[in-house]
């Protein structure tokens, strides 16, 4: 059986909104431990390994100790090595790569991403028309390999995925219209700012905390105005 696991990209250095992995959240310690909490409610994936750099760590490292979650420490720079780095070290066949920003990861969204992801054959997959910040994407370990093999522009090295759709010719990229309960892209989910975290900050609040509320209920309340 095929190695499915998260790999998480955090660290602590944001410039928008300092620290805000650290920030608290719905009833969490931190947005890093509500992202990992959640993560874990997938059905398709085996392990969740946050890949930082040495700066960031100092910070984490009492997050992942009490969620008790496996990391990885590589570049703060070159993402596309550390995934890479990470997924040698705890043998990951396929990736499906989250960030930090996203305490909205959609998990059912997830699942079904990868499982078409396997279905089709494909070396890559995203959902297209899901909120923003709530989407993953697929990847094969050994594209990504390739890549950073292969790649030379800083820029491909920090976004992992932009030398595969720049040379999509080469690889399987699928990127299906997500599913109409999933489908709203207007809807910014995604922490970037101040203004971002407080936005979620409120959703969370409206479902009481609730920090498994998943974004096909979110979505449908918004269409009801609920």
């Amino acid at each position: 059986m095929k190695n499915i696991s998260v790999i998480l990209a955090s660290r602590i250095s944001s410039t928008r909104l300092p620290q805000k992995a650290l920030k608290p959240i719905a009833n969490c310690e931190s947005m890093l431990e509500l992202i990992i909490k959640r993560l874990r409610k997938s059905k398709t994936i085996h392990n969740i390994i946050v890949a930082t750099d040495s700066k960031s760590f100092e910070y984490f490292n009492p997050i992942l100790k009490k969620v008790n979650c496996d990391y990885f420490i590589g570049s703060e720079n070159d993402v596309l090595d550390r995934y890479v780095k990470a997924s040698k070290e705890y043998n990951v066949d396929i990736v499906v790569r989250a960030t930090g920003d996203n305490p909205l990861v959609g998990i059912k969204a997830l699942d079904m991403i990868v499982d078409y992801h396997i279905k089709s054959n494909s070396d890559l997959s995203h959902y297209n028309l899901l909120p923003y910040g709530s989407g993953v994407e697929v990847i094969n370990y050994n594209i990504l390999e390739i890549a950073n093999q292969n790649s030379k522009d800083p820029f491909e090295h920090e976004h992992i995925t932009q030398y595969h759709y720049r040379n999509n010719t080469q690889f399987k990229v699928s990127y299906p219209d997500a599913p109409n309960d999933f489908n709203m892209p207007e809807l910014r989910l995604t922490v970037d700012t101040l203004e971002d975290y407080n936005n979620v900050i409120k959703i969370f609040d409206k479902y009481n905390n609730n920090i498994y509320i998943d974004i096909d209920e979110i979505i449908s309340d918004i269409r009801n105005n609920k």
